[in-house]
């Protein structure tokens, strides 16, 4: 088992995905030739095991936990060693994640690719949708944008997604 996982199996993932994407239990149980009640059971599972994988990660970083939401796969925190809010993130192909708020130097970076990458693939996994052309935004102010989305709080940047 691993952490970045949330160790979930790879049918709990599939299924986790689904339901995160907008399906009912009873459609995931038709697609996948399996009873809604085995959904049901399956997501109950995932989500306790998604809800252990981010206070883990939350405690292994000392982000103090302000909010957690295992079925949108998201954690919110505040971590006193960087004096900043944390977010910490599930999704079936990034596994764990975990996020710092800051005004970054990403045109500095050696990992702001990489970031961005990670961010974009967060937003597909969610089904979620960036406004505009976001080629030459920071990928600092991507996160906040798609944190926002995933929370469904507002930045209140003119940036906005969709």
């Amino acid at each position: 088992m691993s952490l970045i996982t949330g160790y979930l199996t790879p049918n709990q993932r599939r299924i986790w995905s689904l339901k995160s994407e907008g399906l009912t239990e009873a459609s995931i149980g038709r697609k996948l030739d399996i009873k809604r009640q085995t959904v049901h059971k399956a997501l109950n599972v995932a989500n306790q095991k998604i809800l252990k994988a981010l206070e883990e990660a939350a405690k292994i970083n000392k982000i103090e936990i302000k909010t957690v939401s295992p079925t949108k796969g998201y954690l919110i925190g505040y971590s006193s060693h960087f004096d900043t809010e944390a977010f910490v993130t599930f999704s079936p192909k990034n596994g764990i994640q975990i996020w710092y708020k800051h005004e970054g130097h990403c045109k500095r970076c050696k990992r702001a690719k990489v970031c961005r990458e990670t961010i974009l693939e967060e937003a597909r996994e969610r089904k979620l949708n960036f406004e505009g052309d976001v080629s030459k935004t920071p990928p600092s102010k991507l996160a906040d944008i798609l944190f926002s989305m995933i929370t469904g709080e507002e930045t209140g940047e003119e940036e906005q997604a969709s």
